[in-house]
């Protein structure tokens, strides 16, 4: 039998399969480890242990994202940018649903025992960290893929400032 050989398509689109599935395994723990952590830095943050949690979250979802995008850029040449946006996305989303899937199945985790309350908030969790993870991925790509510093700086300032401009669309209305 004669071994056919992969195409480069092939074996790019499996190294960002398999970084995208090591990387949301790896957030998924993060964010379930964090959570269970809670309890501990109330003794350091006091009431503030809630946003020091969501502020290590978001620390955890940053580094994830833009070190996959970084090694699939490194690894994989030829990979196409909607494919390492789509990427980094992926990370975010399947670790949010991975994460508040956990918290649903054991709730003793989440801060409500209520599992229709925990429920419905794991809709706007899994939203808001897809929605964040794909900003993280459009401004590593951005890193990565544009050559010119200039450019890239002011595709980076453009970015941030479009995200916080719907931030205050939305709270505004």
């Amino acid at each position: 039998m004669a071994a056919t050989k992969a195409t480069v398509s092939d074996v790019e689109n499996s190294i960002l399969t398999r970084s995208v599935i090591i990387a949301f395994v790896l957030l998924t723990a993060l964010f379930i480890g964090l959570l269970f952590l809670q309890n501990k830095l109330t003794g350091l943050f006091g009431r503030y242990a809630d946003e020091a949690t969501i502020g290590l979250m978001l620390l955890a979802l940053w580094l994830v994202v833009s070190s996959t995008i970084r090694s699939l850029h490194h690894l994989a040449k030829g990979l196409e940018n909607w494919k390492l946006l789509l990427g980094g996305t992926l990370i975010g989303l399947v670790a949010s649903v991975l994460t508040s899937a956990y918290l649903v199945l054991f709730p003793t985790v989440a801060k409500s025992q209520n599992t229709a309350e925990v429920t419905g908030a794991t809709g706007g969790l899994i939203l808001v960290v897809s929605s964040i993870a794909f900003i993280f991925s459009l401004i590593s790509v951005v890193n990565v893929r544009v050559t010119n510093r200039a450019l890239g700086n002011i595709l980076e300032v453009l970015i941030i400032g479009g995200a916080i401009a719907v931030l205050v669309w939305f709270a505004t209305r």
